[in-house]
């Protein structure tokens, strides 16, 4: 996470927590929500080396304060790898983050991720794959919000500031525990694509967003798992959080992850 992250994060709520476009919730079955057995097996991360500070490798592990998140940092030590996946935990006064290292920028990829949510509650924040161009203030992001479902969103420089230029809510609900593959395909200055469990969900084009307004730039995949406490978050959003017993741990486990360059 980075300076110019921060400054936007603590915008996010009140921007975000009266425009959810209530689509149709993608249709419940066998798979949905529970992993696809009928899908690829994605690379694991067991020979993944995560490392404080050490921007030459492929993943780093995020370590920063931001008080105006109510003291939720985050935290290397919040990061590990067991087994080949790689587990982020949300502790009492403690986030989780990875994010690529160097040279892992493209303008025309698909990133994947196969992932089990932990358990949610009000404020919580479970972010298992999104992407960012911090110079170009642009996103697009998997988010699960607090108890409320899952929420894709995409954001664009509109007169140099990062705003919210399309959102929808996927899935609606308590989603704790649900196991998904997770799809991005981003084509800089023309589309993105959603996909869950192998399924198209969603597509969006300049043609979907206020005057066009859509990221263009190079874009480089976050995993996080954090807490929208603090003031300055509105919890109309994503529901008021309550602090944790110090013993208590929510686990988000990514099992997998690809990233795969795509033709323009």
């Amino acid at each position: 996470m980075n300076s110019t992250r921060r400054q936007f994060l603590t915008l996010l709520a009140a921007s975000t927590a009266m425009q959810w476009v209530a689509g149709p919730a993608l249709a419940e079955s066998g798979t949905a929500g529970s992993g696809n057995v009928t899908l690829d097996k994605l690379p694991d991360w067991s020979g993944v080396r995560l490392q404080l500070w050490k921007y030459s490798n492929p993943f780093v592990p995020s370590q920063w304060s931001e008080p105006k998140l109510g003291g939720y940092d985050w935290k290397a030590a919040n990061v590990k790898i067991v087994d080949g996946s790689l587990q982020l935990t949300v502790s009492e006064k403690a986030s989780a983050q990875v994010v690529s290292g160097a040279n892992s920028a493209s303008s025309s990829a698909k990133w994947e991720v196969d992932v089990t949510l932990p358990s949610m509650k009000p404020g919580l924040i479970a972010a298992p794959l999104w992407i960012f161009n911090d110079k170009a203030h642009e996103e697009v992001d998997f988010e699960i919000v607090g108890t409320k479902g899952m929420q894709l969103t995409v954001w664009a420089n509109v007169d140099n500031q990062h705003k919210t230029v399309w959102m929808k809510l996927i899935q609606s609900g308590d989603l704790s525990g649900k196991r998904y593959r997770l799809a991005m395909q981003y084509e800089a200055g023309k589309r993105v694509a959603f996909f869950i469990d192998g399924k198209e969900v969603a597509v969006v084009t300049p043609a979907d967003t206020p005057g066009g307004a859509f990221p263009n730039k190079p874009m480089q995949p976050y995993f996080d798992l954090w807490v929208a406490a603090g003031a300055v978050m509105d919890p109309r959003w994503a529901g008021k959080w309550e602090p944790m017993a110090p013993s208590e741990r929510l686990v988000m486990t990514l099992h997998g992850y690809r990233r795969s360059d795509v033709g323009q």
